[in-house]
């Protein structure tokens, strides 16, 4: 089981709970929990894994560009500079191997245009097919193509430090706002039976906790810009690279 999946079910058992602490009754307790782990599997972990998809491509193909064209203007083999450019890549990469393993070197680069779905990508096709057909210095060529890629690493980099600072935040506001909401089960221990029994409280309650999980969720799918029933954006990606790559 995933590490995310065990923090969400983790974070749901302890909404549950603190439901319960919080209202003494326990069928509210159970669909806090219940709410939670709908919220979580809907939407929460399809949004953050999409988001790490999409640094974790966007990082591979960084890396990927740069040692394939150093590599390239040092061997002058596209053999060569492909083996080099996929070993620091990810387990998900070298599954592709037994499909590759029967390609012509170009084709091998072609074919990744959908795995890594980056608009970058469709420049670095276009750089490459530009070398190989009129020659020169690789190097010189991609110039600008490494400098934007540089950029979009270093931009994409910046917004993952930022989006994990900002749900630490909100993380955090939250955590206090339930933990007293548990403490009351404490501190006002002598009225606690009486606050079980009133509907207002027991209303307030129960929008409290429907208010963090809606802003849970709102706050994950603006954080991340994904949303669960969005698709991939591979194939817009192998699209767009298509678009650039003269026809055979």
């Amino acid at each position: 089981m995933k590490n995310d999946v065990v923090l969400c079910l983790a974070c749901c058992l302890l909404l549950g709970g603190l439901g319960f602490l919080s209202t003494g009754q326990w069928y509210l307790g159970l669909g806090v929990g219940a709410l939670a782990l709908f919220a979580s599997f809907l939407v929460v972990i399809p949004c953050v894994r999409a988001y790490g998809e999409e640094n974790r491509k966007r990082h591979e193909c960084y890396l990927f560009i740069h040692g394939f064209l150093v590599t390239l203007s040092v061997c002058v083999s596209l053999d060569k500079a492909f083996e080099s450019a996929g070993e620091p890549m990810g387990k998900e990469f070298h599954a592709l191997d037994e499909t590759l393993a029967t390609m012509e070197a170009k084709d091998k680069v072609t074919y990744l245009t959908n795995y890594f779905g980056q608009n970058i990508y469709a420049m670095f096709l276009s750089v490459l097919d530009l070398y190989l057909n009129r020659g020169g210095d690789v190097l010189k060529l991609s110039s600008e193509l490494t400098a934007e890629a540089s950029r979009v690493e270093e931009t994409g980099r910046a917004y993952q430090k930022m989006a994990a600072r900002k749900a630490a935040g909100f993380a955090f506001l939250w955590i206090m706002a339930a933990a007293i909401m548990g403490f009351m089960r404490f501190g006002l221990s002598s009225f606690f039976s009486q606050l079980t029994t009133n509907l207002i409280y027991l209303a307030a309650t129960c929008f409290f906790y429907l208010f963090l999980l809606g802003s849970a969720v709102v706050y994950v799918s603006f954080l991340t810009k994904k949303t669960p029933w969005q698709k991939k954006g591979g194939h817009h990606g192998k699209a767009q690279a298509n678009s650039v790559l003269p026809r055979p």
